[in-house]
């Protein structure tokens, strides 16, 4: 989930429920089953105020959690029922920006905004492993792969951790600045000032370059099968073929789109608005 005062937000891969933090700390959850009529389902509270959150990808009402004060937290959000605080724990000695899971959705790692990071078994409740990944450097995103964690900084570099061993080699993918990127199934998508598109496969190797967006890019969101990407930029979004063509556009209030993801045919932006914004992926067309 991308950080923001205004619009941290996870979307769950059903597109059923979708999290969104407020100004005020909370993380407020929404059923979106219906997504011309999303409805309130629950606040959640952590620490100082939660600033991240991520699905867990293979127990779909697990959510976690991290707060400005550093703590981490897990919890069950079953449907029609109240949250359920299953573990916490005191994650990191500073504010975080990131969080996610790894290792299949065994362990959460929470991570600040220069790299520091640790790894937790939900479990157990032990600590998996701690480490400064980005030596500092600023991370744009992270995410996972296996039991590694990803970090992608806005210079466009890449670097991977087991928690039980020493960061790998730094991964040098873009010599252009990175102002947005997202991941689908399949591939890593970064986003520069210019509005192109490059396309990476797991491995990091550049599979495409994609030039339709033709702005510079806030915020990223990828389909799951790696067909559409959609591009938000000051005042429009933009959603592009793997091929390069403009599916189609539209007027958005900047103040609407500091953060986006896809789940199914639909995408979630959010920002000031404490209300969802929810686009059909096909048309752009607001629910």
């Amino acid at each position: 989930m991308r950080n923001s005062p205004y619009g941290a937000m996870a979307f769950r891969p059903d597109a059923g429920r979708l999290a969104i933090s407020a100004p005020s700390g909370e993380l407020t959850l929404w059923n979106t089953a219906d997504p011309a009529r999303p409805k309130a389902a629950g606040r959640l509270r952590q620490g100082r105020g939660i600033v991240a959150a991520a699905w867990n990808p293979a127990v779909t009402d697990m959510l976690a959690t991290t707060s400005s004060d550093g703590s981490g937290a897990v919890w069950w959000l079953r449907d029609d029922r109240p949250p359920e605080l299953f573990a916490s724990w005191a994650a990191l000695p500073e504010r975080p920006r990131h969080v996610g899971w790894v290792a299949g959705g065994a362990w959460v790692f929470s991570m600040t905004a220069n790299g520091a990071t640790s790894v937790w078994d939900v479990r157990s409740g032990a600590c998996v492993g701690r480490v400064n990944v980005s030596g500092g450097r600023r991370v744009l995103a992270a995410h996972y792969r296996g039991e590694e964690v990803v970090v992608i900084t806005d210079s466009g570099w890449a670097r991977l951790w087991h928690p039980r061993r020493q960061p790998g080699e730094w991964i040098s993918l873009t010599a252009r600045p990175v102002s947005a990127c997202a991941w689908s199934a399949s591939l890593l998508v970064l986003a520069g000032p210019d509005g192109r598109l490059d396309c990476f496969d797991a491995d990091f190797q550049q599979v495409d370059a994609v030039s339709g967006a033709r702005e510079h890019t806030r915020a990223l969101a990828c389909s799951d099968d790696s067909r559409l990407f959609v591009a938000f930029g000051e005042d429009r979004a933009v959603a592009v073929g793997r091929d390069g063509a403009v599916r189609w556009k539209i007027p958005l209030d900047p103040a609407a789109t500091r953060s986006a993801q896809i789940a199914g045919d639909l995408v979630a932006v959010s920002g000031r608005p404490l209300r969802p914004t929810l686009l059909a992926l096909a048309t752009g067309e607001a629910h």
